[in-house]
């Protein structure tokens, strides 16, 4: 297993223009971290740095605690899984799979042994004479895993590789690939711009967009607790409706338009002082009704995908277009009314998640001395946290001797597994909140 950190990392292909701008980020052993964006967000040129395939033009790059700036791809220890296989087509697939060993000392013997073993674990040992062209795309994305792993590399990169697959293809590939992981105990780094693929597969998500980490969080997080607007559309099928909102006279106005909302979502307005911002609400919150009340917007139905248990509506209201999941049977009319007293998430006019209270410091009870622990520490920082160290009223308890983690959410007190199981219960600030917009409470687990 390896650790990989990211220091300020920074690339340009012209002058003065970064296609990558000042990333930071740690990545754990034995996770499975998958980087998710847009086309030109910069997801593959990161993956390709970390692999040295680009050159870095500012920052520092680190593997197990050894820099790599200037250290040939070759000796990285790594393996990389290219979006279009890139198999020989003159070599059988045993000799491709050989082709990872290229680097390795070993005897014939050991070689052989090495790839049947690891043929048979990807269901290949029955192909090992065929070629390329007389396989199908899965049994062809399988050699092309089985060339990566036959090394036993500690580091996998994935670089969009079931995006040449079909649909059930893809699906089942996730499920091997996830299996794979564990089975090899390895890292791996996956890119993607499925966000479907990536909710399905990472231990933890980082969404690219424009050369910068727009949030960093599990699947449940970057879905049920975006910490920009950006990544409230962008994860999650189909996409959140978002709205335009205005707070007047104890009112909220979409488009000039009085509508009522959420209870919470008028709360928090009221509570931040905010005259403007953004609600996203998810298609699954939002109700669709066939009989008008004082409290529901008029829409007109325009088009229904069907999903078998369910399906989708899309209608026209207030000037934009809505979606919404509703049941199979739900009877389609061309007039309908919907309801956005849902469940709904609020955003400043920056684009920036308001929340009621967010805790902005984490105090710990000692500095760890294990770069483990440091590399979790780190990560905090990178999340946008002040860390402090003091042993009384500590927020997270550290015990480096007996391998015990204790973190203090509020008043309820949490064993971590691991250290960096902690990231399931933080929130990412550091490129969504800004100090103005952040209602600050003491780290002290006594105040919260």
């Amino acid at each position: 297993m390896s650790k990989i950190s990211l220091q300020h990392v920074y690339k340009s292909f012209q002058k003065d223009s970064y296609v990558i701008n000042d990333i930071s980020l740690e990545i754990f052993d034995d996770e499975f971290l998958v980087l998710v964006g847009p086309s030109g967000s910069g997801k593959t040129t990161t993956l390709r740095m970390i692999a040295g395939l680009e050159e870095m033009t500012k920052g520092n790059l680190y593997i197990d605690n050894k820099i790599q700036n200037d250290e040939d791809p070759s000796t990285r220890k790594l393996s990389f899984v290219f979006q279009n296989y890139a198999l020989l087509p003159n070599l059988t697939v045993y000799e491709n799979i050989e082709f990872g060993l290229l680097n390795k000392q070993m005897s014939p013997l050991e070689k052989k042994k090495t790839v049947e073993d690891t043929a048979k674990k990807l269901s290949l040992y029955e192909k090992l004479n065929s070629y390329p062209n007389q396989l199908s795309g899965g049994q062809r994305q399988r050699v092309a895993l089985a060339r990566a792993l036959v090394d036993q590399s500690s580091l996998v990169l994935f670089d969009e590789p079931l995006s040449n697959l079909d649909a059930v293809l893809r699906e089942e590939m996730r499920t091997e690939l996830i299996a794979l992981q564990k089975m090899f105990g390895m890292t791996c780094i996956y890119v993607t711009h499925d966000q479907i693929e990536a909710m399905a597969m990472a231990s933890r998500i980082v969404l690219m967009m424009e050369g910068k980490i727009v949030q960093v969080g599990t699947p449940y997080q970057m879905y049920h607790d975006p910490m920009h607007l950006d990544v409230a559309t962008f994860m999650g099928s189909p996409e959140s409706n978002v709205l335009s909102i205005e707070h007047k006279d104890g009112l909220l106005y979409t488009k000039g338009s009085k509508i009522i909302y959420n209870q919470e979502v008028m709360k928090l307005m009221k509570k931040q002082k905010l005259e403007k911002g953004y609600m996203a609400i998810r298609p699954k919150d939002l109700s669709v009704h066939h009989q008008q009340t004082g409290e529901r917007i008029p829409g007109t139905l325009v088009a229904v995908e069907h999903y078998g248990l369910n399906k989708l509506l899309h209608m026209e209201a207030l000037g934009q277009t809505f979606r919404a999941v509703v049941d199979r049977d739900f009877e389609e009319k061309k007039q309908v009314y919907l309801d956005f007293k849902g469940h709904a998430l609020l955003f400043n006019e920056n684009k920036n998640r308001v929340l009621e209270t967010v805790k902005t410091e984490i105090v710990i009870n000692q500095q760890p001395k294990d770069y483990e622990y440091i590399q979790v520490i780190n990560e905090l920082k990178n999340y946008g946290y002040r860390i402090a160290y003091n042993e009384k009223n500590a927020d997270l308890i550290i015990d480096e001797k007996n391998s015990t983690f204790i973190y203090f959410q509020g008043k309820k007190e949490i064993q971590l597994k691991d250290l960096k199981d902690v990231f399931t219960y933080v929130h990412y600030l550091k490129t969504c909140l800004t100090d103005k917009e952040i209602n600050y409470t003491k780290s002290s687990r006594n105040d919260e």
